[in-house]
């Protein structure tokens, strides 16, 4: 009998991890309250500068600030493809100034009077916390909060370790991808500018096409049994094999991050 329920037990588990794995629980405040207009906030960068204790070194902190920018420019078009509509920058940037909003008001205050006097039905705030160098690889720490202006709750809240393997050769200097490379042409990029801002751009695209399809779109509720992403995401980029993408820990992710 004890082992009766003992197996029991493992199979609740089992299918309580399943179903909170599923869009329907992870996103159940999308689905519920079915927002429709989205503010992208400015990114806010925490990105550790060279040029802090290197003055000289502006070519790296440019390279930064650049992938930054070029980061803002790619949120929106994930987020219009799923069927949102999106605030322009001119529109945002009046709405921030005119209500006094900051990046931390946005992401733990009242925002109710957002979707009130602007008709704005969810902020997404993206912080890229740290830009890290380790064994040939460019590693960006990102987190993506899409808060609600209805009820102030988290509709996502995911934290992502973004990797993108460099190629070195035997003097350990980067190698020169094709497809860095192209890229850094088509923006008029150097390549470790290029190398960031396509990083970064794929995590966009990763993270925010996992989101449910707008309620404007008649695929709405249709995607309601997919698996949803994970909290905390290892995103691997390379060349050879595209992306790999798995479970990252808290522990891991914080270390990285933070210490």
């Amino acid at each position: 009998m004890k082992r009766l329920i003992w197996v029991l037990a493992a199979v609740l588990t089992v299918a309580a991890g399943c179903k909170s794995e599923k869009k329907i629980n992870s996103y159940k405040d999308i689905y519920s309250e079915q927002p429709t207009t989205i503010m992208v906030a400015p990114v806010v960068d925490k990105a550790e500068r060279k040029v802090e204790k290197y003055p000289a070194d502006a070519a790296y902190n440019n390279e930064l600030n650049t992938s930054t920018a070029y980061m803002q420019m790619t949120l929106t078009r994930p987020l219009v493809r799923k069927g949102y509509y999106v605030l322009g920058t001119a529109a945002t940037k009046e709405v921030m100034e005119n209500g006094g909003y900051n990046q931390k008001a946005l992401r733990d205050g009242n925002l109710s009077e957002l979707q009130r006097t602007c008709g704005i039905d969810a902020v997404l705030v993206v912080t890229l916390h740290r830009w890290r160098e380790e064994n040939g690889k460019w590693i960006a720490m990102l987190e993506y909060q899409l808060r609600s202006t209805k009820s102030n709750h988290d509709l996502m809240h995911t934290w992502v370790m973004a990797i993108k393997a460099v190629p070195t050769n035997l003097k350990g200097d980067p190698i020169v991808m094709k497809r860095d490379k192209n890229f850094a042409k088509e923006w008029g990029f150097d390549n470790g500018t290029a190398q960031r801002a396509f990083l970064v751009e794929k995590v966009n695209d990763y993270v925010l096409r996992d989101l449910p399809t707008s309620s404007t779109l008649r695929q709405f509720e249709k995607d309601i049994y997919r698996n949803a992403n994970p909290t905390y995401i290892k995103y691997t980029w390379s060349e050879e094999g595209g992306a790999d993408v798995k479970n990252c820990s808290v522990e891991e992710y914080e270390e990285k991050a933070f210490l």
